[in-house]
């Protein structure tokens, strides 16, 4: 720090008015830029109360200072201190006095360096946020503004596909699904701004995200204590996006977003339209937006009937009190897409319609109470139901005329209403939760008709020991789970879910007829985690431990039937038990002016993980032919008469015990126009029941990325290692190492966000080790994704 500014500083305390004769509070501090770690110049400090303010200097720092008889006349117990710069997050702290004296002599609160998060386009807006939001983990993700349009793409896997320990599940690029840390389908959550999706992804790999990455703003990956606030099954975290068209932003002039975008890879083009129109205390909302896409392609060629096309149509209206709001929204979500035609099973390929109907109310009211000061309720009704067809040859998308008509191979319905209450405070929070679903199969699939209730019981809360420097942290979630199965076809000869001996013969009762597994369960399940946190100059230490427990899905307890798209034969497990997982994360970070360096480890044990899996393996022919004898005729590990060659293999719901172990760690240094970040992740998952690794876990990545910045243009040149995955689980073959090279360039003008990314800009042939069809074709070669962003 130069001797100027130091003598500038002194001039300060020396020409403030009585400042060293009379008792005064200060509030001192710099203000960052977090992406580039350069101080922030004129950003607006003040108190929210009593419009009371400062601007930082050329070295982003703030002095602002409340004599003694402000605070006496004001009765001031609490000071809300709002950060505001253009072109930047908003950011609120809170500074009490049972942390800070406010009337001792020249007491002082010394916030140190704060840093905000930049945007590529800044609205003048209301942004509401919970007092809980600040209470981050060191590998906590949170992705938005410049940051996300570097890393925009068609799905939220592939958007994050960049990220430490985050592989890409799929089958196709269209449905493709974020694994965290080894962790897929229930283990980690996928949320809309808190609110699940209300769709059957977690459920198979075929099933899309019924989520559109046009919509969404923002995302965050949340990991410790916090994340039970979301779901009891967090121990790979939590994936929460934040949409556009959020009450929480509210805007005093009529607002038009545009976005439109294309990727070269399928021919995708893609847009959306959002509008915001205030009017006196209410605020119209309303959101249009259309993507579609051709088949993928590869440097091996295309990848037939891979296709998509998907429509939003989203209408809010709020109304706004002067200590809360009531918001009402509707959305309707319609997708058509494919699955590419697999070997020996669907040589055509099979075709989805999806639709989704959603219905949110959402109120929220600021309070004054004790530890309390903010109220949120919500109700949440989802109709979602989508069919798969084999050789769909009608040209059609409306999913009505099939469903009508029933002209479907098989339809999967989930409704779905969520109750939910939250009382929150500086950083704590209670809720209770109540959500009722009717999964509701129809077609070639046996499975019965199923209602479940779930209840719960869940808070969060962070304590300080000032005197020890640590923060701790403690979280539960206690819930209830009710499922009710309807009528199952036991006499059917395709039931699988009966009692059965040793030799696969179905047991009789004294009646002699066949005895079901399918019955009434109930569930009760516990998760708690508990973490700490403290700093020392300039190094924070985290820690935190992690019990989940998961109820088995309806699907893993009650399936019997052809998944078509999946190219399997489910047969679900009735006596399944929760799942438990214990984790802990243990992490270190260092920040200084010019460089920052992270380090976490991770280690998770289940003596009870369940998983769908194969029951066995057909080996076949490259010569064989369809409909002549089958290799493996007479296996009990295939059913017979499904699938349109005839046969599929059969996968069933197995418990194991296991390990998911790993690190992350990542470096980055600040020039003064360059970012310098390199990032390192590993993990490993084992099964101590087969003595095997577990299947589908990512292999080992690296990530070097050069930022070049300018005033309004920003270049980024990324380059990837891939190592290669020989560590396979049962019936799964190995991935060679690959090493990509990326190209990103954006431009921001006022209103105006452009982005260009050039991907694989070598055309390297590679393949993704989480891909179900990476024998069929390789990953997308080099292509070009451009989305242009205006705001007016």
């Amino acid at each position: 720090m130069s001797f100027s500014f130091q003598l500038f500083k002194i001039y300060i305390y020396l020409i403030t008015p009585f400042g060293l004769l009379f008792s005064s509070f200060n509030i001192s501090g710099y203000i960052f830029d977090a992406d580039t770690n350069k101080p922030i110049q004129n950003a607006q400090i003040f108190e929210i109360n009593n419009n009371f303010g400062t601007t930082s200097d050329i070295n982003g720092y703030f002095l602002l200072t409340f004599t003694a008889k402000e605070i006496n006349d004001n009765e001031i117990s609490e000071i809300n201190l709002a950060i505001r710069v253009i072109g930047y997050d908003h950011k609120e702290l809170l500074i009490d006095s049972m942390t800070y004296c406010f009337k001792c002599n020249n007491s002082r609160a010394e916030l140190g360096k704060i840093f905000l998060k930049p945007k590529s386009i800044e609205l003048n807006s209301i942004d509401i946020k919970s007092d809980i939001d600040e209470s981050n983990q060191i590998s906590d993700i949170q992705i938005s503004g410049k940051e996300l349009s570097e890393n925009l793409k068609g799905n939220i896997a592939t958007t994050l596909s960049n990220q430490p320990n985050i592989g890409i599940n799929s089958f196709g690029i269209v449905t493709s699904k974020p694994s965290l840390r080894g962790f897929s389908g229930d283990r980690f959550l996928l949320t809309k701004d808190g609110d699940e999706t209300g769709d059957l992804s977690q459920s198979s790999i075929d099933h899309v995200i019924a989520l559109d990455m046009t919509e969404i703003n923002e995302i965050e990956i949340i990991r410790g204590p916090r994340s039970l606030v979301y779901g009891s099954n967090t121990i790979g975290g939590v994936v929460n996006t934040g949409l556009l068209g959020d009450p929480k932003v509210r805007f005093k002039k009529f607002k038009k977003h545009f976005l439109i975008g294309n990727d070269s890879y399928n021919s995708g083009l893609y847009g959306n339209m959002m509008l915001y129109m205030p009017y006196k205390n209410s605020q119209l909302n309303l959101f249009l937006s259309q993507r579609e896409t051709g088949n993928q392609q590869s440097p091996d060629g295309e990848l037939e009937n891979t296709q998509s096309l998907t429509e939003i149509y989203k209408l809010g209206f709020t109304r706004y009190a002067k200590r809360g709001f009531l918001n009402l929204q509707y959305e309707n979500y319609n997708m058509s897409y494919g699955i590419p035609p697999y070997p020996n099973a669907h040589e055509d390929g099979v075709d989805i319609l999806l639709l989704k109907n959603s219905y949110l109310i959402n109120y929220h009211r600021d309070l004054n109470l004790k530890n309390f000061s903010q109220l949120n309720f919500k109700y949440n009704f989802i109709d979602y139901v989508h069919i798969e067809m084999v050789n769909d040859d009608e040209n059609t998308n409306d999913i009505q005329e099939y469903l009508d008509d029933g002209n479907f191979h098989v339809s999967l319905a989930k409704i779905t209403k969520n109750y939910k209450i939250e009382l929150s405070g500086k950083k704590i929070l209670y809720g209770l939760e109540l959500t009722e679903r009717e999964f509701n199969p129809a077609g070639f699939y046996l499975t019965p008709i199923t209602n479940e209730k779930r209840s719960s019981i869940y808070g969060f809360h962070e304590f300080t020991f000032k005197k020890l420097g640590i923060d701790l942290q403690s979280s539960f979630r206690l819930g209830q789970l009710l499922v009710n199965p309807g009528q199952y076809d036991i006499d059917s000869q395709a039931a699988n879910l009966i009692l059965k001996d040793s030799e696969g013969n179905p047991i009789l009762d004294e009646n002699g007829n066949k005895i079901s597994l399918v019955e009434d369960k109930e569930f009760y399940n516990l998760s708690l985690s508990f973490g700490i946190r403290k700093v020392v100059d300039n190094i924070e230490f985290n820690s935190w431990f992690m019990h989940t427990m998961r109820p088995p899905r309806v699907e893993e307890l009650f399936s019997d039937g052809p998944h078509l798209a999946s190219y399997a034969f489910e047969i679900g497990n009735p006596n399944l038990k929760s799942e438990r997982i214990y984790g802990i994360e243990n992490s270190m970070k260092y920040k200084s002016d010019k460089q920052s360096m992270s380090i976490v480890t991770f280690y998770n044990y289940s003596p009870y993980y369940f998983e769908m899996t194969k029951d066995g393996l057909c080996e076949i022919p490259e010569d064989w032919q369809p409909w002549t004898t089958h290799p493996c005729y007479g296996a009990d590990y295939i059913d017979w008469g499904s699938g349109a060659m005839g046969w599929l293999h059969k996968y069933s719901s197995k418990g194991s015990e296991v390990v998911i172990k790993g690190y992350e760690f990542d470096w980055q240094y600040y020039f003064d126009n360059m970012h310098l970040k390199y990032s390192l992740s590993f993990v490993q998952g084992d099964s101590k029941t087969t003595e095997m690794p577990l299947s589908y876990i990512s292999p080992m990545k690296q990530i070097l990325t050069f930022d070049f910045i300018r005033k309004n243009v920003n270049y980024k040149l990324r380059l990837t290692n891939i190592d290669a995955q020989n560590r396979t689980g049962e019936f799964e073959t190995s991935t060679p190492e690959t090493f990509l090279t990326d190209f990103v360039y954006t431009f921001n003008f006022e209103a105006h966000s452009l982005t260009l990314q050039l991907n694989n800009i070598f055309d390297k042939t590679y393949y993704n080790h989480l891909s179900r069809i990476k024998d069929l074709k390789p990953e997308p070669g080099a292509s070009i994704h451009f989305n242009y962003k205006v705001i007016f």
